[in-house]
């Protein structure tokens, strides 16, 4: 059989493009089979290549994004789903007051919409605002960014008492991503939620660190942060 072919055993049935890896997608596929979520969240949709799985596996689906542009118009047929247009910043706590007010029960959430530092901590923050009615799956995209890994490790876990553990590294991401020069996108972190408060202190794993540093140090992402007092001489010269 075809290396490539079996390569897409899994992921093959569905037709809209996502921009997710082949361990990605295979993981998203095998999580979502296993929870079957009454309700999931999914904060950045683009044009839908996640979606159109998280909609497969979900009785029913927020999906927020800043604009309908980029959707595949395939997403038109995912009639379980609930589009939600607007900054995250804004429309995540409205939808967490929303759900927590009436019972509905969230089982799944993707994190993978602003990739800045800033943001995804805003986007995390937001969402643990979240009364879990079962156990909470949140998968966070692109945790072996640096700026996106950055904003994962910010938020202080052991102030919220129904997260039950932390895995920066669910599934590790990707160097020269995508043809991107030295660049590290990809990754999954995952985070649990249970309804029941947990007692112990937390401790953020991070299965991949030593790979995720040694990585950094070699990549565009290191040089741009050791020279960052030189970004407003750059911008002068720029215009």
């Amino acid at each position: 059989m075809n290396s490539t072919k079996t390569l897409n055993l899994i992921t093959n049935q569905y037709t809209i493009p996502w921009s997710m890896s082949r361990a990605e997608q295979a993981t998203l596929i095998r999580v979502l089979q296993t929870i079957k979520p009454k309700v999931a969240i999914e904060i950045g949709t683009y044009n839908g290549g996640s979606l159109q799985v998280i909609s497969a596996f979900s009785d029913k689906v927020y999906a927020i994004d800043l604009t309908p542009t980029y959707r595949d118009k395939q997403c038109d047929a995912l009639t379980n789903v609930e589009y939600l247009i607007g900054d995250s910043k804004i429309v995540v706590p409205e939808l967490i007051n929303q759900i927590n007010s009436n019972n509905e029960v969230v089982e799944f959430i993707l994190i993978d919409g602003d990739h800045s530092t800033k943001g995804v901590l805003e986007d995390i923050t937001n969402v643990l605002k979240l009364l879990p009615k079962q156990a909470v799956t949140i998968i966070l995209h692109d945790s072996f960014n640096p700026a996106c890994r950055k904003g994962m490790k910010a938020y202080d876990y052991n102030s919220n008492k129904f997260i039950e553990n932390v895995e920066l590294d669910y599934v590790t991401g990707a160097f020269n991503h995508d043809g991107l020069y030295r660049e590290m996108w990809g990754g999954f972190a995952c985070i649990r939620m249970q309804p029941e408060k947990q007692i112990r202190p937390l401790e953020v794993t991070s299965y991949q660190d030593k790979l995720y540093r040694t990585t950094y140090l070699r990549s565009i992402h290191f040089y741009k942060n050791l020279f960052w007092f030189l970004k407003p001489i750059y911008k002068i010269f720029k215009k």
